[in-house]
C-alpha cells in the first residue's frame, strides 16, 4: 500500500517547473458617476416591499406548509436571500400580488 500524498518526498523538479513572480495591474477604479450608487433607503426600501409581498403571500398559505415556515424565517430575520428564494420557490414575482393584500 502506498503512503498518502503528502507522505511521499516530492519529485524532483525541473527549472520549467519553477514559479515566477508576477506584476500585479494597476486595479480598474471606474470614473466617478460610471455606476449608479445604492442608497441605504434605496436598499431599505427594496427590503420593505419584499417583506410586505412575503406577508401578505404567508397569509395565503397553511401554517403546515414547510415553505410558511421558511417564509415566516426570512421575514422575522429580515433575510433578503432567504425571502427571495422563498418567493421564487412559491413562483411569486414582484408585483404578482394584488394591491389590496399588501
Amino acid at each position: 500500500m502506498s503512503p498518502p500524498a503528502r507522505y511521499r518526498p516530492a519529485a524532483p523538479s525541473s527549472p520549467d517547473d519553477d514559479s515566477a513572480v508576477r506584476e500585479r495591474a494597476e486595479p480598474s477604479v471606474p470614473p466617478p458617476g460610471a455606476a449608479p450608487s445604492v442608497s441605504a433607503s434605496a436598499t431599505r426600501d427594496r427590503l420593505e416591499s419584499k417583506l410586505r409581498t412575503g406577508r401578505a403571500v404567508l397569509a395565503g398559505l397553511p401554517a403546515a406548509d414547510d415553505r410558511a415556515r421558511l417564509l415566516h424565517v426570512a421575514i422575522m430575520r429580515r433575510d433578503e436571500a432567504l425571502l427571495d428564494g422563498v418567493l421564487a420557490a412559491l413562483g411569486v414575482t414582484p408585483g404578482s400580488v394584488p394591491p389590496a393584500s399588501r
